[in-house]
């Protein structure tokens, strides 16, 4: 119990009872003189019930008043506000689909049917904000981490696991703008990173801190919705095992670098999104030491160099090729330069023929 708390509750009772006192006075006056009798004991009797009713509503309404505080507790304050947004929703369409019905009919009938449907669709109202309030806060410009307790679904929602996390180009890639939707971070991931953060071992600890890096950088990051689920199945122990569930459930896709945990999910329906495979497919063609078969096409801006082509259009400067257009020629693979332009891929002929020297025909003879 907060410190107060206690006089704040009395003073409320208090206030209840005098409320009812009051009413239930001015009741009994108003029905002394119709009662046989002294109106002045009717009047007084009407005080002492509304003195003991007083007392009990006052409690009962503070119970229930203490009761939703405590509900209100464990509710996100963008649930709360997209809850409020929700309910106010349902009662303008309500009144927009009513008002016709209080211009005819009798008023006992046309205002009850109303008032029915307001509650009604204030109610769904509440439930659809509670229930995609994340996505509601997303729909009005708030992005960062949202603390959720139904997490968001669907394809564009991706479920990330410890590992992906941890490996740290995560962030790279979404800033890149090459993840859209949600990403969504159980609690019990939460955990998993804060555990090896905390470990003994300095390998395990510096893992740890690096993911908890991650997910800061990702909160920090405007292009980024994040949500943070505390969504848990107790039922299942292994964490893998309930991000499969959970994905499974919502019909989200996994983000992770585990190749095991892929292929388990994959198994079972899920969309899985692997950070290495995403690597493997972008790297670069070639690697320095690679032998290839380029085709000198022109002359490079330096002497002795030659250009050719890869068959993906990157350009290759071949040192020692100027003399050998038009011709193909194995080369090894020296250095690759990346830009935002592209990739330049420089190489060195291999056994490149000395220049043909003309002999004069003086020396000839």
């Amino acid at each position: 119990m907060r410190p107060g708390s206690s006089t704040i509750g009395s003073t409320f009772v208090e206030l209840v009872r005098l409320t009812v006192v009051v009413l239930a006075t001015g009741a009994a006056f108003s029905l002394g003189p119709r009662v046989e009798g002294s109106s002045l004991l009717v009047t007084l009797l009407g005080a002492g019930i509304g003195y003991v009713v007083g007392g009990i509503a006052g409690r009962f309404v503070l119970g229930r008043i203490d009761a939703a505080e405590r509900r209100l507790r464990s509710v996100s304050s963008h649930e709360l506000l997209a809850s409020i947004l929700g309910a106010i929703l349902g009662l303008v369409t309500a009144a927009a689909l009513t008002w016709p019905l209080l211009l005819f009919g009798p008023k006992l009938f046309t205002v009850a049917i109303a008032v029915s449907v307001a509650l009604v669709l204030a109610a769904f109202g509440i439930r659809v904000g509670a229930a995609r309030g994340g996505d509601l806060m997303r729909s009005l410009g708030v992005t960062g981490r949202l603390d959720v307790t139904s997490p968001s679904g669907g394809a564009r929602t991706k479920l990330v696991d410890t590992s992906a996390l941890i490996d740290g180009r995560l962030v790279d890639v979404c800033r890149a703008g090459f993840l859209d939707g949600t990403l969504v971070v159980p609690q019990f991931v939460l955990y998993e990173l804060q555990g090896l953060a905390d470990a003994g071992d300095d390998e395990r600890r510096g893992r740890g801190r690096r993911g908890l890096d991650v997910l800061g950088a990702l909160q920090r990051s405007s292009g980024v919705a994040l949500e943070v689920s505390d969504r848990d199945y107790v039922e299942i122990e292994a964490v893998d095992a309930k991000l499969v569930a959970m994905a499974r459930d919502h019909k989200a896709g996994l983000l992770t670098v585990d190749g095991n945990l892929g292929r388990v999910a994959e198994v079972q329906g899920v969309k899985v999104l692997n950070l290495h495979q995403l690597a493997e497919h972008l790297r670069p063609p070639v690697l320095p030491g690679n032998r290839l078969e380029v085709r000198i096409l022109k002359p490079g801006r330096e002497r002795n160099q030659g250009v050719g082509y890869l068959s993906d259009g990157t350009m290759v400067v071949v040192e020692g090729g100027r003399d050998r257009q038009g011709v193909e020629v194995t080369v090894e693979v020296t250095s690759i330069l990346s830009n935002p332009n592209g990739r330049m891929v420089f190489a060195t002929a291999v056994n490149a023929p000395e220049p043909t020297r003309l002999t004069p025909p003086s020396e000839a003879a």
